[in-house]
Order: structure tokens, then C-alpha cells, then sequence
């Protein structure tokens, strides 16, 4: 998707685009640097947006891992469906995502091997998604979350009781990764 397409999408919707621009491949990197791929099963992207982040986590997934990839804007689904093409080890979902348990249970999987998120938490007052997020997490695992501040960090403190702020400047506008890891089930 070009610059001023993606622009003008986040403008017009916002509240659940949460972003001017797409993710960096910077903060792409950043982002999935963080998850265990050698023994992942099951990765849960949310927020996957045009697939800016999607394309990094599926170069660093196995064959045999799978990914499911939650998304609400039709106009950005479009263009993640073009980014992940005919990936078999790819789920699109277009729902809630606080109704992922369902999602990981169809995929035939108890509990998963990471989250990866670009949700406006910030913009979303309940914390839901990363409550249901942090249930169906293997102990051990990371949480990436996307943010462009750090006015959230007590939202996953509360939750996970831990969490690390690593800061990429080459975003627009500059990232603040909020990385935490499920320390017990």
C-alpha cells in the first residue's frame, strides 16, 4: 500500500487503523526479534494492518509453524492478503480479537508461542484483548506491543507484571516496543 493511500486511511478511520504510516521494517525487526521461532508453533499477529510486520514474521517462521493474523479494516485486509499471498501457514481473521481463543482453538492449538501487536491500545479503553492474549500464551513467551509513547506501560505491568521499553527511532513517528514474557500459567 503507497504512503498517501495509508495516510489517508489512518485519517479517515483512526480508531482502528491507530497509525499515520506503516510500521517500519526497522520496527518490524525489532519487533519480531523477540519471539522464539526456533520452537514456535503458533504466533498470533494482532493488529496486522497492510502486513508491514507480517512479511518479517513469516521470513523467521518455520514451515510447519502457524500464524494467525487478526485484522478489522477491510481496505487494509486487501493489502495483507496481497503481502502474505497464498502462505498456507497463514490465518486471516477479520473479528474481534478479543475473541482469539476461539481462533487458536480451531487451529487445533491449546496455548501459543507469542503475540506481535500494532493494536491503538491507547485508544481502547479496556484491556480484553490483552488479558485473552496473555490466557492463551505458553509460559515463557514474549508480548510485543507497538506503541508511540510510553503512557500504557502500567496496562502491562498490570497484566504481565513485567515489561521492557525498547525505543526504535526510525518509525514515524518513533516506536516504543512495550516487550513483556508470561512468567507463570
Amino acid at each position: 500500500m503507497n504512503a498517501i493511500k495509508f495516510f489517508l486511511e489512518g485519517m479517515k478511520r483512526f480508531k482502528t487503523v491507530g497509525a499515520v504510516a506503516a510500521t517500519s521494517k526497522f520496527t518490524s525487526k525489532n519487533m519480531v526479534k523477540y519471539m522464539d521461532f526456533d520452537n514456535a508453533k503458533c504466533i498470533v499477529e494482532l493488529g496486522a494492518g497492510d502486513g508491514s510486520i507480517t512479511k518479517y514474521i513469516l521470513q523467521k517462521m518455520k514451515p510447519d509453524t502457524k500464524l494467525i493474523s487478526f485484522e478489522i479494516n477491510e481496505l487494509l485486509i486487501a493489502e495483507l492478503r496481497k503481502t502474505v499471498g497464498d502462505d498456507p501457514r497463514v490465518t486471516i481473521v477479520q473479528d474481534d480479537a478479543a475473541k482469539m481463543g476461539q481462533y487458536i482453538q480451531a487451529a487445533g492449538f491449546e496455548q501459543v508461542d507469542g503475540v506481535i501487536s500494532a493494536i491503538p491500545f491507547v485508544i481502547i479503553p479496556t484491556d480484553e484483548i490483552i488479558e485473552q492474549a496473555h490466557k492463551y500464551m505458553k509460559k515463557g513467551t514474549k508480548y510485543v506491543q507497538l506503541h508511540y509513547s510510553t503512557a500504557a506501560k502500567k496496562r502491562y505491568q498490570r497484566i504481565f507484571g513485567n515489561v521492557v521499553i525498547d525505543f526504535v527511532m526510525l518509525n514515524v513517528p518513533p516506536a516504543f516496543l512495550h516487550v513483556c514474557e508470561k512468567k507463570e500459567d
